[in-house]
């Protein structure tokens, strides 16, 4: 059996090849903290003795590539498992991943967004590129060509999207990774980036309390729960991001969702309600896959 620590490497080795279509020592270094030497030897064995001449040394990007027809062996194929990596590289590397080591995790729902998107999508985002994308909506469930200019891939907890402005439209938009269909073609340079995306640049602070509707013992219980100070939790989130962090906290926004304290253990602060109605989807629209 593999040791603990070597597994955790290989394992990054083959989703970062997979889901990102390159891979260079220094993500190895940076993340694990260790040596070139020791990076380069990772990606040799991974090579020689897990998944054989599944990479190759492409000159051009300065770094391997997978064969097309790479197939992963470690890992299941999942886009969960890319995120599970990059949700840990602050933490213990894909330790909530791997069962058989004293851990566990719930499994999140395997979305269908396939590998060659995401390759495309974070290419487009590196090298400011447009991207030509066929998208489906719940307004417009037949897929369309649409042009995009992605600055931002985003994970919310639940689902994948990116942020990126949408030349239909004409502003910036979230567009959901299993909705895009076909894979998306590079396109020329983008003149739209982060810093034009008011919502993105813009930072709100959400004040976050117990549910007012529970017990008083209840409220004290949610408080000690998430490390509240003075029953509050306090959160400098971006703009466009507000929603998503409100779903991934389970936080109700209207007095009808307090009501229902078996699921909203949390609220927003009463008065920061109508401060941030404007970071709101609107009703019918309440995920960046009704857009």
């Amino acid at each position: 059996m593999l040791k603990y620590e070597v597994l955790l490497r290989l394992r990054a080795i083959e989703l970062i090849a997979q889901w990102e279509g390159r891979l260079i020592t220094n993500q190895l270094t940076a993340w694990f903290g260790i040596s070139r030497q020791q990076a380069s030897a990772d990606i040799n064995r991974y090579n020689r003795d897990i998944n054989p001449d599944a990479l190759v040394y492409e000159p051009a990007v300065k770094g391997y590539i997978p064969r097309p027809a790479f197939t992963p062996t470690l890992t299941s194929g999942h886009i969960n498992e890319y995120m599970a990596l990059l949700d840990s590289i602050s933490n213990e590397p894909m330790a909530q991943v791997l069962e058989g080591y004293n851990t566990a995790s719930v499994q999140l729902p395997n979305r269908a967004v396939r590998a060659e998107v995401v390759r495309a999508a974070i290419t487009a985002c590196r090298q400011q590129r447009q991207l030509s994308i066929h998208y489906a909506s719940m307004a417009h469930p037949q897929p369309a060509q649409r042009s995009i200019a992605p600055h931002t891939l985003v994970y919310t907890g639940f689902r994948w999207h990116l942020r990126a402005w949408c030349y239909k439209r004409e502003d910036f938009r979230d567009f959901s990774l299993s909705r895009i269909y076909r894979t998306p073609k590079l396109l020329g340079a983008s003149d739209k980036t982060a810093e034009q995306d008011a919502a993105w640049q813009e930072q709100v602070e959400l004040r976050l309390i117990p549910n007012q509707h529970l017990t008083p013992e209840q409220q004290k219980l949610v408080a000690h729960d998430f490390a509240m100070r003075q029953q509050r939790l306090v959160l400098t989130v971006r703009a466009a991001l507000v929603q998503y962090t409100l779903q991934r906290y389970q936080a109700a926004i209207t007095e009808d969702e307090c009501l229902n304290t078996g699921f909203f253990l949390l609220q927003v602060h009463p008065d920061d309600q109508a401060r941030i109605s404007a970071n709101l989807f609107t009703e019918r629209a309440r995920s960046p896959q009704n857009k």
